[in-house]
């Protein structure tokens, strides 16, 4: 076994539970987009060894194991894995783990591993692309440092200018709350794509700090990159110490609620904890694994949305997409019902359902 050093390190519970939201975002990301787009990209921007230091499976190997498993493998298109790690050593213990753990692959799967930075390496490319007139296939990049630095706004927010693109970033919020001094002032400017930052020093409650940060970190996203839906979870520890956040940036709704199913499966393993603040009044520890409590949670944003109104079922699912913590399931609904918040349901085949052309009535 690799030792603890420069090269491989300890896997944490919290990477563990990443690299599954990751896998389980990916069993729905390939099928979709390898289907019907003729050549799509998986990113990975700091890719790392491959393996960590009691040989669990580093990203990129979940990454090309998800694709090469999947029961719908053969019906995909093209498939590139691209791989980016500046570390020699981690460079070439990630080959070699790809040449021993993946020595043939379905034809319609390649991988490309480049020893270069992740800014240098993704600049490069889009500036050849774009000079030649072409567009980005449809990517999903993964951009997970152990930093802020390195991952400049104005460059990866490109990815998001071109159609079916999306990002999952690591957002190491806890690095910048303690990191932001005028020695750091450039790398953080670079990170935002705007010295707007600064403003944290005006703020002296540290949930403010971090509130702060993360919101201009995805405006930065919407405004530069054009995303639309966006789901920002802060990845906590068992004393509810927040570590970092995860950032999920895409322009399809079918994304976002693919990726909030993916948070929720691996929730319900009890792998890890996470909370979200869609509402900025209020914190939602997320706990998929009590269906009776998160239902009521979520009914309430519902009944507090809706109260005293008639609306489609559509609208309905989408405000809990977007707006709130939450996936949409009829049962949310179904509750309301029968605690008298529901007084009418329309055009729908049976009770208890809740067809997207249905109308639903809130009680006053």
């Amino acid at each position: 076994m690799p030792g603890i050093d420069g090269t491989h390190w300890d896997l944490d519970p919290h990477t563990k539970a990443k690299h599954e939201i990751l896998g389980e975002y990916l069993k729905k990301w390939f099928p979709i987009i390898g289907s019907t787009a003729e050549r799509c990209v998986y990113l990975d921007g700091f890719a790392g060894p491959g393996i960590y230091s009691k040989n669990e499976e580093g990203s990129p190997i979940i990454a090309i194991k998800t694709a090469v498993e999947h029961r719908f493998t053969q019906r995909m298109k093209k498939i590139v894995f691209w791989f980016i790690e500046k570390d020699k050593d981690r460079n070439e213990s990630l080959k070699q783990q790809l040449q021993q753990k993946f020595p043939t692959l379905p034809s319609n799967i390649t991988y490309e591993v480049e020893n270069s930075e992740f800014a240098d390496s993704l600049e490069n490319t889009l500036n050849a692309i774009e000079s030649d007139g072409a567009k980005l296939a449809p990517t999903f990049a993964f951009i997970d440092p152990f930093g802020f630095s390195g991952m400049p706004m104005n460059l990866i927010s490109r990815i998001l200018g071109y159609k079916r693109c999306e990002l999952l970033i690591t957002f190491m919020s806890s690095f910048i709350l303690r990191f932001n001094d005028d020695q750091r002032a450039p790398a953080l400017t670079e990170l935002f794509g705007t010295d707007e930052w600064k403003h944290i020093h005006e703020l002296s409650v540290l949930n403010d700090k971090r509130r702060f940060i993360v919101d201009l970190y995805v405006k930065q996203l919407q405004n530069i990159g054009g995303a639309i839906y966006f789901r920002t979870f802060e990845m906590v520890d068992e004393n509810n110490k927040v570590l970092y956040h995860l950032v999920f940036a895409t322009k399809s709704l079918t994304g976002l609620e693919a990726m909030k199913e993916a948070m929720m499966k691996v929730d319900r393993r009890g792998t890890f904890r996470f909370s979200d603040r869609t509402d900025p009044n209020q914190t939602f520890l997320l706990d998929y694994g009590d269906e009776y409590a998160w239902h009521s949670q979520a009914g309430t944003l519902l009944f507090n949305k809706f109260k005293g109104t008639t609306v489609q079922s559509e609208k309905i699912r989408k405000f809990v997409l977007i707006d709130t913590a939450f996936v949409y399931r009829s049962g949310i609904l179904k509750q309301l019902e029968d605690e008298g918040k529901i007084t009418n349901v329309q055009n729908r085949p049976r009770k208890g359902t809740y067809p997207s052309e249905s109308l639903v009535t809130f009680a006053n």
